[in-house]
């Protein structure tokens, strides 16, 4: 047990060793493998990885083709960092280790990095507030190295926190006394933890004003001195809002631009990442209280997002500081004592708004429908990470104050050792996930060289073996690597009309999502032989790569291609007579031989038609005529599609030829240019 004078070099040992300790725990398996395993899978671990070596490279690399907005996926479209997380306010820490080591081996430092300031930073607000050394470091602790983080170390984006315990210090001084000072430096605060983290940040402004609220309802001389400050400080202020505000809006701006495109995320997809009680509920798996709660996981939509316990110390100090604060308040001074009562009912109010009722009722869906920035928060569950912040601000400074009063020295150093090895064991995780990643290496590697063969841009075919999204980021490694644009992509959302990312495009797709403006050499990378089974490939591929192993192969087509409008059209059961002026279905089979993709969507589908000519040969045009049928699909060069085919005959008897064709809408009728056409002599009576 330590004793409570000990000095203060001693007690900074003690928050080195909690925060080994902690380090240690969360990231386990990255360093007892000796950092050749990473935390947690190949997906969106590996994503975040890349958003930050995109940000090192633009800054770093004079040649590099992606731009500041723009990474080189998704190719041609723009702005695709603003389909997730973008991590500016905390990559420089990824950069001081870049410069010097391997991304790989960077990336992992700054998980580990980005905890450790979560906790020096959450230590330093309640030292600021004169708590003692062991509730700090226990709340420190909790807040930086909880389950709850630990869990969620796959969202490697929820764990740079570190700005928000600064954030919430210069912003309670302000409540507390209003000057140009706090207010500029808690604003700067609240825009570094939106740049380290969007979803942190949101949350972080949203919960504010709901402390700024509750404080100055609470308070009288708290909104004298704001009304004081807003008159006799109005310019300075509006001065600090207005930069704040144009600066969020520069970072902000391209997120706003792709929600107009894209639309808000649906309310359904959002309900079933609300928080259910039981949510608050479901630890970490494989931590202390797994199979005491375990049953909960089973009965929760996306469950894997509902990882919300971080144990029942926590729960015992928040009960403990409601009692103290409503029988026991005067062992707090009355800045204290207000301090906690605040936190304590941003807590409240964040549970109470963002909880699902089992009758699915919830109050967020009025934050949803009303509150800026609300409708692209998807995963509400990740309010714990706010939510915990305030009440370990409280209970924090709670047990301060409650062990302070502790009269006999034993009982209070018997107390905090229970507190503290108590704290250590609930938050145990055995067995976090993780991959190795070498193999994960050798296969971008492999990709990267046959990239940077003359290629201007590249798609990459899925691997049946390995899941969509791991595919996916290899290839973007890869293009990263070899600093060549990559069709493919994986990110929070999917680019419009772009296709299905789980699937893997053949070649008449990857040319129709290019368009027929984009020029260059394009090559596609499979390691199944495509020449045979890609009609494009085999018709326009100019050279063929290898990789040294041999298992990949690039295929190289330059862009663009002539656009050779051919098909094959079976027509069955067309009878040599019909009635005028009706309609009639018959039964066809059409197959694609042209050199592009037959889309069925978009500005210029191509759907089946026909065309009459009466006797002359003179082309017949009346209400009705050329009828389009869809197709049920779109059809790649080589692929065939079966369709009931819906024709209106001529208003007038007489002798006439049926024309069977497709149509390219707004360019072409495939008869037009001499696509084989089948034709049928017809009666109309």
């Amino acid at each position: 047990m330590i004793n409570l004078k000990t000095p203060q070099v001693i007690w900074y040992g003690v928050y080195i060793l909690f925060c080994i300790i902690g380090t240690f725990n969360a990231f386990y398996p990255t360093i007892a493998s000796g950092f050749s395993l990473m935390q947690t899978d190949p997906g969106d671990t590996r994503l975040v990885h890349y958003f930050l070596e995109h940000s090192f490279q633009f800054l770093t690399n004079n040649d590099y083709i992606g731009d500041f907005f723009s990474p080189s996926f998704f190719y041609p479209y723009k702005n695709v960092l603003t389909f997730s997380e973008n991590l500016f306010g905390s990559s420089p820490i990824y950069f001081l280790f870049r410069i010097f080591l391997s991304s790989d081996l960077s990336y992992q430092l700054w998980m580990i990095t980005v905890c450790v300031l979560c906790f020096i930073s959450f230590a330093t607000l309640m030292r600021h507030y004169r708590a003692s050394h062991v509730p700090t470091i226990i709340g420190a602790f909790l807040f930086a190295f909880g389950m709850t983080r630990i869990v969620k170390i796959a969202h490697q984006q929820l764990l740079s926190q570190f700005f928000t315990p600064l954030a919430f210090l210069f912003f309670w001084s302000f409540i507390k006394s209003p000057k140009n000072r706090t207010f500029a430096l808690s604003l700067l605060f609240i825009y570094l933890q939106v740049l380290a983290g969007i979803y942190l940040g949101w949350f972080l402004i949203f919960t504010l004003i709901i402390l700024a609220a509750i404080a100055y309802t609470l308070n009288l001389d708290i909104r004298k001195r704001l009304i004081k400050y807003l008159k006799e400080k109005y310019l300075a202020g509006m001065f600090i809002s207005g930069t704040w505000a144009l600066l969020m809006f520069a970072l902000l701006g391209p997120y706003l631009k792709a929600k107009a495109a894209f639309g808000p995320r649906p309310y359904a997809e959002i309900e079933s990442m609300l928080p259910r009680l039981s949510s608050w509920f479901l630890p970490a798996q494989n931590s202390l209280w797994w199979s005491l709660f375990s049953e909960n996981y089973k009965h929760l939509p996306m469950a894997h997002e509902h990882h919300m316990f971080l144990g029942l110390l926590p729960i015992l100090l928040t009960f403990l500081s409601i009692y103290v604060l409503l029988h026991r308040q005067n062992i707090f001074n009355s800045e204290r004592a207000f301090l906690v009562k605040v936190c304590l009912l941003v807590a409240l109010t964040i549970f109470i708004i963002s909880l699902r009722l089992p009758n699915g009722w919830s109050i967020w869906r009025i934050v949803y429908e009303i509150v800026p920035g609300a409708s692209a928060i998807r995963a509400v569950t990740r309010i714990w990470t706010i939510f915990y912040f305030y009440i370990l601000v409280a209970v924090t400074l709670c047990l301060d104050s409650v062990l302070s009063t502790m009269a006999s020295k034993r009982w209070r150093i018997t107390a905090l050792s229970i507190l503290c090895i108590g704290c250590v064991l609930e938050q145990i995780v055995i067995g976090s996930p993780s991959f190795a990643k070498t193999p994960w290496i050798k296969e971008v590697a492999q990709i990267q060289k046959l990239m940077e063969k003359d290629c201007d841009f590249s798609y990459v075919s899925l691997e049946p073996k390995n899941p969509y999204w791991a595919s996916q980021l290899s290839a973007m490694w890869a293009g990263i690597q070899a600093n060549v644009p990559v069709i493919n992509g994986y990110s929070g959302q999917v680019p419009l009309n772009y296709g299905d990312i789980s699937k893997s495009m053949n070649t008449g797709k990857i040319i129709n999502w290019l368009g027929q403006d984009i020029k260059g050499k394009l090559c596609v990378i499979s390691q199944d032989s495509l020449i045979d089974t890609d009609q494009i490939i085999s018709m326009y591929s100019t050279k063929d790569n290898t990789s040294d192993s041999g298992s990949w192969k690039s295929y190289q087509i330059q862009l663009p291609i002539p656009k050779i409008f051919s098909q094959e059209i079976k027509g069955y059961e067309i009878s040599d007579s019909f009635q005028a002026n009706s309609l009639i279905t018959i039964p066809a089979i059409v197959k694609n031989t042209s050199s592009f993709l037959w889309s069925n969507t978009g500005k210029n589908p191509t759907n089946f038609s026909y065309r009459w000519l009466d006797s002359n040969g003179n082309l017949q045009v009346f209400d009705g005529d050329g009828e389009r049928t869809p197709l049920p699909f779109e059809l790649s060069p080589g692929e065939s599609a079966a369709i009931n085919a819906i024709i209106k005959t001529p208003p007038q008897p007489g002798k006439y030829t049926l024309i069977l064709t497709m149509v390219n809408e707004h360019v072409a009728w495939f008869n037009d240019k001499q696509a084989p056409s089948p034709k049928f002599d017809v009666i109309i009576k």
